[in-house]
């Protein structure tokens, strides 16, 4: 995603006054330290979120959901816990770093909506920070990210889908996920009258022609999906630029581990990332072998994030030239993988 272009306002975003986030302050992360400061993170477009300095405290984050009657896509109800279950599971179980969460209050007894507090990073998403990274640095930190993809293999699930029960698309195969994944969202584009580039039941059909492909996957991995560089976060250590940690896991499932180089090279080729591709190895250790199915099953996936990058805006309440230009952006990509998957049907 180009710089700048989500700097627009979501219906999404609900802002809390002051007095209600010192209630959260005290009530759930259940600190006594007077609150110094509040300022609104404003690049995220789901959630709301506060960076938050405590008198004689370590700085945090408050992140506060939708409200729960708000329409949403889908997949999106429950998006704050599975966003949480991911920070959980990725601290416990790799040696990636993410936020860690100080305190979570999903009950909606205080203000009728999920929050959690974290603790907040010192450093700036790679898309801000890149420019003043060195061609040397940017290689490193992108061979970095192959290595954190490649650890976040080892995080494994019990079934395929979505994390969060009441979505509703889960199964126990990634064939069956997957499709329903995608039935849902071209439903939700139906029910909020988005305009798609086939009608749904022809593009459903094209999902289906080439989906025995996802019979591959065998084993659910916890698949973060939206690792674009927004999402990635770096800090110098001694000079040095490094990963920090990678945050919003919102959007994550369990699925297939290739999936994640959707995000990871959003709108490049995955193929020509040989920094990337060289830090994935040395975690995995293996080459990834871009074979015609690997290729179709990341046709599929980029596919499917087009129609979410398209589809979300509507109930979001994008308005303005840069949200025209994400709808005509999307919806020429998402032509170009249909068009891809129609000669896959054919071949």
């Amino acid at each position: 995603m180009p710089e700048g272009w989500f700097t627009m306002h979501s219906r999404t975003k609900v802002a809390l006054e002051r007095a209600r986030i010192e209630l959260l302050v005290r009530d759930v992360l259940g600190s006594r330290n007077a609150v110094r400061s509040v300022q609104e993170l404003t690049d995220g477009m789901f959630n709301a979120a506060y960076a938050l300095e405590l008198e004689g405290a370590e700085p945090v984050v408050l992140k506060v959901a939708p409200p729960p009657d708000l329409p949403l896509l889908t997949y999106e109800k429950e998006l704050m816990r599975t966003e949480v279950e991911f920070y959980e599971r990725v601290a416990k179980e790799t040696t990636c770093s993410v936020p860690r969460v100080l305190a979570h209050d999903f009950s909606h007894t205080r203000i009728g909506r999920d929050v959690f507090f974290m603790r907040r990073l010192r450093g700036t998403s790679l898309d801000k920070a890149k420019k003043q990274l060195t061609p040397e640095e940017l290689a490193r930190i992108q061979t970095e990210l192959g290595e954190w993809v490649g650890r976040l293999g080892s995080v494994r699930g019990s079934f395929f889908g979505y994390l969060q029960a009441g979505v509703g698309l889960q199964a126990g195969t990634w064939r069956e996920a997957f499709l329903a994944m995608v039935e849902a969202l071209i439903q939700d584009a139906e029910r909020f009258a988005v305009r798609l580039p086939l009608p749904a039941r022809e593009l459903l059909a094209l999902f289906h022609s080439g989906a025995a492909v996802l019979d591959q996957v065998e084993e659910p991995v916890l698949t973060h999906f939206d690792l674009w560089e927004g999402n990635v976060f770096v800090h110098r250590v001694d000079g040095a630029a490094r990963i920090e940690a990678i945050i919003d896991g919102e959007r994550a499932f369990w699925g297939d581990p290739l999936a994640e180089l959707v995000s990871t090279a959003l709108f490049r080729d995955a193929e020509k990332e040989a920094d990337f591709l060289r830090g994935y190895q040395a975690a995995t250790g293996a080459p990834l072998v871009f074979t015609e199915e690997v290729r179709h099953r990341l046709n599929l996936y980029r596919a499917y994030l087009c129609l979410i990058m398209l589809i979300e805006g509507v109930p979001r309440g994008y308005t303005g030239l840069k949200a025209m230009a994400i709808r005509q952006y999307c919806r020429m990509k998402l032509r170009g993988e249909l068009k891809l998957l129609a000669a896959r049907g054919r071949a």
